[in-house]
């Protein structure tokens, strides 16, 4: 079967989710990844619970199809394994707080000496300049620092973050784009360079209020589960505390969500006559929605005459829902892979989600901690015998 990045070799110094994220789709698409890791603990995820027969199952999506091999950056053998690996790579991908891969000899400018079409990304919270480039930080530190927290949460209570970390998975995927368009600048004659990805410069670039802040003047606020400028937008309640969204804005679809309520009093009536009004409004709007909801037992019933009279509308969805959707199993953005574990010998998680009709997406098995270092550390020139020497030592180290 054809793959996009057959015959791309990635050496992966991530960890945690963002990084990783960017290395698991480039292996997904075909790429060779090898994932280099601590002895002993590995990367941080594998011990992140939900844990499985001693996994972490967040290790295990992260990871699939990638070559787990155990170095201790500290020793100069493993830095001397790393350059020799460099030679033969298309790509390098660090998470590490910047600056630290420069005492390992491990950096941009070292890297671009061994190899200098190499395509090498840094992926980091703050950037690798300014000021935020010296803290630690994580998703939920760039999700703060980005107003985006500040836009989420009802007016009267406090900021609130995502119920996942977007600022990894966008993250994640500038970092896969970014790499990708690196190698496409290479393939069309150009050489390798840098690329800097920042969790916190993802996260400002999706938060759509700081060009109207930045640029009006204003200071955006939260309305909770509804939209400041543009009205029905939100969640609308029902019975027995399920939910929905209606998104009815446009002047024809607020048209099709009266003619489907049967409430033409409500399109002619001035409160509501356009987003300005509506949102001005906004809980009069709301109060004459979700009593129409009410009128339903399960507000299912509600969705599909709103979605039968093409109304944009979607139930809230518990995550055992959506796991448990024979739609998603169809479509194969749940999908089972493979493991090596007793008991659970295939996981269900989630699939690719780009797809594409000649070079589909593969999800191969994670690897076990170290399970190729034989096979890689051979290639750099180390016989079976410094390999389990060095092994033992650094094992020692990371105890």
């Amino acid at each position: 079967m054809a793959s996009i990045f057959k015959g791309i070799r990635v050496i992966d110094l991530t960890n945690n989710m963002a990084g990783p994220l960017c290395t698991q789709m480039l292996a997904t698409y075909g790429a060779e990844v090898l994932k280099i890791e601590r002895p002993v603990a590995g990367d941080d995820t594998r011990a992140v619970a939900p844990i499985i027969e001693g996994q972490s199952l967040n290790y295990i999506w992260a990871n699939l199809g990638k070559k787990s091999v155990t170095l201790d950056l500290k020793d100069i053998r493993a830095q001397d394994a790393l350059h020799k690996l460099a030679r033969t790579a298309d790509v390098f991908v660090e998470s590490y707080r910047p600056g630290t891969l420069k005492k390992y000899n491990l950096d941009y400018e070292r890297i671009r000496e061994i190899n200098p079409n190499i395509v090498y990304c840094s992926i980091s919270m703050g950037g690798q300049t300014g000021v935020y480039s010296r803290r630690p930080g994580f998703d939920i530190i760039a999700q703060a620092m980005s107003g985006l927290m500040d836009m989420t949460g009802e007016s009267d209570g406090p900021p609130t973050k995502f119920g996942t970390v977007v600022g990894d998975y966008v993250g994640g995927i500038n970092a896969f784009a970014g790499v990708t368009a690196a190698l496409l600048y290479r393939e069309r004659g150009g050489t390798g360079q840098y690329i800097d990805i920042s969790l916190l410069d993802g996260l400002i670039g999706i938060n759509t209020h700081i060009d109207q802040a930045a640029t009006l003047g204003t200071k955006p606020t939260r309305l909770g589960n509804h939209h400041n400028t543009v009205a029905p937008y939100g969640v609308f309640s029902g019975n027995h505390g399920e939910s929905c969204i209606i998104a009815a804005y446009t002047a024809g679809m607020w048209k099709r969500l009266c003619a489907a309520m049967e409430r033409p009093d409500m399109e002619a009536d001035p409160r509501f006559q356009s987003n300005a009004a509506r949102t001005e409004h906004l809980a009069e709007l709301v109060e004459n929605i979700e009593e129409w909801l009410k009128k339903f037992d399960h507000i299912d019933e509600a969705v599909e005459i709103l979605s039968n009279n093409e109304v944009a509308v979607g139930k809230i969805c518990s995550v055992y829902e959506v796991a448990n959707n024979p739609v998603h199993w169809e479509s194969g953005i749940l999908t089972e892979v493979e493991t090596t574990l007793k008991k659970h010998p295939k996981v269900r998680v989630r699939g690719p989600w780009l797809r594409f009709s000649k070079t589909p997406g593969v999800l191969t098995r994670a690897s076990d901690l170290g399970e190729y270092n034989q096979e890689i550390l051979t290639q750099c020139g180390m016989t079976p015998e410094e390999i389990e020497q060095c092994q033992k030592e650094w094992a020692c180290k990371f105890k």
